[in-house]
């Protein structure tokens, strides 16, 4: 595997030369500051996008030329990492030497007519794709409402600190989407392509200094952004602890904890606290905090916690009748003076470091892993995996106790069930 770098004046090619796949994928990486609005403007736009181009103005004649592509697909996706948002516009098509040398070209020429020559007519988008689209994204909004675990957590964020970002629903908001016109999200686009930084990343058997060429024939971005990436949030510092709830329709309670996650050195970031979450909860059926609720009192179906790396905070959630409210908060509570009490084995630290290892080398089996694994060296500065593994098997139980003082519970949130 051969890893590349090709600088060009609004944005730079990354190359992974590999025979591993039969297929090459492209992915034109746009980061952008994660805003309320931005985040909603970018829910819409990217589907926008997709539906087609001035090139193939319908749905129909779009579909009809990725089938000429031997069936190429195009699709996108927008995700919020700390400070910023993340969109990603993904090619995969058949590797050329199994169909025809034009089939790079043609198939990198369809990606960018797709992301710079849009369905726009005399400043904005055309109005009835617009209209579905956005009515499409008003049930996607209002239909977090029916999820009780994402819908208790995002109310749990929004209560330890107002507007804060971690609390952004992924598809936006909804008061910002009723104001966004056809003009508005094309006075949006333009100003995106303008101000986000940008680059291409390319996964195949290919010659790369000919797919360098093909790129910088069509990839005509007019600037390059200067802007640093807001990777990493600030600490979330709470003066005091606290504790909400409020009462819903809800047959069980949705118990929600948000710890934040104070001074952690880089290797906690990066090593200690994964295998600390990987013990304590995540969903693992031989995690502690499973053990102790699920296991040893059937108190729930299940109980994760979430390590939001560039967030700095771990967050749980379960479901529980209300009633067993206070003995859940009891060994949750045991759950975590364990750790920092070292009562951690060491065959649970050498299970979670194999099963983090495991998960490393899974990323060289698909694409879209490969290219977050380079998009996040390059702006989070993550090692290689080799080096990342070594880093693992250093970590000792004494890191994960030491760790385990810098973790503080902020809020306790419970969606009341009525049962």
């Amino acid at each position: 595997m051969k890893y590349d770098c090709y600088e060009n004046d609004t944005f730079n090619l990354y190359t992974i030369e590999t025979n591993k796949f039969k297929s090459v994928h492209v992915e034109v990486v746009f980061r952008t500051p994660a805003t309320k609005e931005n985040m909603t403007y970018l829910a819409i736009l990217v589907d926008q996008l997709l539906e087609n181009s001035k090139k193939y103005p319908t749905r129909k004649l779009f579909a009809r030329k990725l089938a000429d592509l031997y069936n190429a697909n195009i699709y996108a996706s927008n995700t919020r990492v700390g400070g910023m948002i993340i969109s990603n516009f993904i090619l995969d098509f058949l590797d050329p030497k199994y169909t025809s040398k034009e089939m790079l070209d043609e198939s990198i020429e369809l990606l960018f007519d797709v992301i710079l020559n849009p369905n726009v007519d005399v400043g904005e988008f055309e109005e009835k794709t617009f209209e579905r689209l956005k009515d499409n994204l008003k049930k996607e909004i209002e239909s977090l409402k029916e999820d009780p675990k994402q819908s208790s957590i995002l109310e749990a964020l929004g209560r330890v600190s107002k507007d804060d970002i971690r609390s952004l629903n992924s598809c936006g908001d909804m008061d910002v989407l009723q104001g966004i016109t056809p003009k508005k999200l094309y006075s949006f686009y333009q100003n995106f392509l303008e101000n986000s930084m940008k680059d291409v990343y390319i996964i195949g058997n290919l010659d790369m200094k000919q797919v360098d060429k093909a790129v910088r024939r069509y990839a005509k971005f007019k600037s390059i952004s200067h802007k640093k990436d807001k990777v990493y949030l600030e600490d979330l510092k709470v003066k005091s602890l606290k504790d909400a709830a409020r009462e819903s329709e809800l047959s069980q309670t949705n118990l929600v904890q948000v710890y934040s996650l104070i001074d952690l050195t880089q290797k906690e970031l990066d090593y200690v606290m994964p295998l600390f979450n990987m013990i304590v909860g995540s969903g693992s059926l031989e995690s502690k905090i499973y053990k102790a609720l699920r296991g040893e009192n059937s108190l729930c179906y299940n109980v994760t916690t979430f390590y939001q790396k560039y967030d700095k905070t771990l967050l749980l959630h379960t479901a529980i009748d209300d009633s067993s409210t206070k003995l859940a908060l009891k060994l949750i509570k045991g759950c975590f003076n364990d750790m920092t009490k070292g009562n951690i084995s060491d065959e649970e630290l050498e299970s979670v470091k194999n099963m983090m290892i495991s998960s490393l080398y899974l990323i060289l089996d698909s694409p879209n892993r490969l290219v977050d694994m380079y998009l996040f060296k390059n702006i989070a500065r993550l090692p290689d995996i080799e080096a990342r593994i070594d880093a693992i098997r250093e970590v000792k139980k004494s890191d994960l106790v030491n760790l385990a003082k810098k973790i503080k519970l902020t809020l306790t949130y419970r969606v009341r069930g009525n049962r």
